[in-house]
């Protein structure tokens, strides 16, 4: 009884199989001589494309070849790609329910010559930003193609078809970054009188964010870009401010870097989070400075709807910030006001452990320990201007800077 089973199958298998080959047949039942020929032309690429009969390899494959009508005589095939259309499908879908071989050919000469756009980019050299130039990519043009096969077919009976090529376009031109690199703002901070470690700090500080890039609505953080002020890192000691008093500490000059970053941001009319120092700075007017540390960082939000670019030029113990972007609205000016000063006092310190005078010499004699610091209070405002006109000016900042005295040492 299994054998019969199994015979039966088979039977059955034959059976559906020539079912599906008759239909290939011809009006009278032999097999065709002649099928139809098209030959695909692609740039460089062509196909010789013959539509013989796809042989079943399961029931699955026979049932679609006979709904599809796949082995059908070609009057049987464009008769059902014209049914298809009427339903509203593409040229494509139509060609594909069948002539499945044809097409699958074709996908692979749209694989072969389709090449991706490139989009326009920024580089960036020597505190110069660039615009590298986009690229066009290419594709078939498959709406084309497959109405001139469908038609080939439909009319002809085969033929020839010509495969166009169409350009992708990049998503990015290089016209609309060069949008992006108009000049906002810049900030000029001198370093000279600094020693040679700290001149050290404020340049490598500021390489560090050279070249940065802060997209729109995104925000740049000065710990994160410039990392820790350690020994590691690069940085070395020079004096820096704690609690209100200059002391040796490793990153000193740090904070110029990222007071110079800050005030090119206020020009280009970026957002920034910034805090003051404990003392004023010599380095920059009141109220326009940005302190660092591990716990205070220097934010910068960039509010513009395009991105924004930071370089920076360093020459000797000067170094320029530059920030660019979309071409702004207005001329911004920071404005320091000073409320009021508090002049520092002198101290006098007997050197009693001899950390500034040798053993005998003159007692009573005076030496400059370190300069006295002016406290100050002050406010900070944005200017907003436009051919020359003050158009608005909005207070950003409240600063009090503590006086430090001016400290003597006399010899005991």
């Amino acid at each position: 009884m299994k054998k019969l089973g199994r015979s039966i199958y088979i039977i059955a298998f034959l059976a559906c199989v020539l079912c599906a080959m008759g239909a290939a047949k011809a009006p009278n039942g032999e097999e065709p001589t002649d099928y139809p020929a098209l030959t695909v032309t692609c740039g460089t690429h062509k196909l010789a494309y013959v539509d013989t009969p796809v042989e079943p390899s399961d029931f699955t494959v026979i049932e679609q070849i006979a709904a599809r009508r796949i082995n059908a005589p070609l009057p049987q095939k464009i008769e059902y790609m014209d049914e298809c259309i009427a339903r509203g499908a593409d040229y494509k879908t139509a060609v594909k329910q069948c002539f499945p071989v044809l097409v699958r050919e074709l996908d692979k000469i749209a694989d072969d010559v389709f090449l991706p756009p490139t989009d326009a980019k920024t580089a960036y050299n020597g505190g110069v930003f660039s615009v590298v130039p986009e690229k066009a990519g290419r594709r078939v043009n498959e709406d084309k193609l497959y109405a001139s096969v469908y038609c080939a077919f439909k009319f002809s009976g085969g033929g020839e078809v010509n495969a166009d090529l169409i350009d992708i376009p990049p998503i990015i031109t290089a016209e609309q970054l060069r949008a992006e690199l108009q000049p906002r703002g810049a900030y000029t901070t001198d370093f000279s009188s600094s020693s040679d470690e700290r001149a050290h700090n404020v340049r490598l500080a500021l390489s560090k964010v050279d070249g940065i890039i802060i997209p729109a609505g995104e925000t740049m953080s000065f710990n994160a870009a410039v990392g820790e002020r350690t020994v590691a890192n690069g940085f070395k000691q020079a004096k820096i401010i704690v609690d209100g008093k200059y002391v040796d500490g490793t990153g000193g000059g740090v904070c110029q870097a990222s007071t110079a970053v800050y005030n090119a941001a206020l020009i280009a009319g970026l957002s920034c989070a910034a805090n003051a120092h404990s003392i004023c700075p010599s380095y920059c007017p009141a109220g326009l400075d940005a302190m660092i540390s591990s716990v205070s960082d220097l934010l910068i939000t960039n509010t513009t709807t395009r991105t924004v670019y930071i370089a920076v030029q360093a020459w000797g113990k000067k170094a320029t910030v530059k920030i660019f972007g979309e071409k702004p609205e207005y001329d911004i000016r920071p404005e320091s006001v000073v409320l009021g000063v508090e002049k520092f006092a002198e101290q006098e310190v007997v050197d009693n452990e001899r950390k500034y005078f040798e053993h005998g010499e003159q007692s009573g004699k005076r030496r400059l320990v370190s300069l006295g610091k002016d406290g100050v209070t002050s406010e900070t405002y944005i200017c907003m201007y436009k051919d020359g006109q003050l158009l608005k000016r909005v207070k950003v900042r409240e600063n009090v800077y503590r006086a430090v005295p001016q400290v003597i040492a006399v010899a005991p």
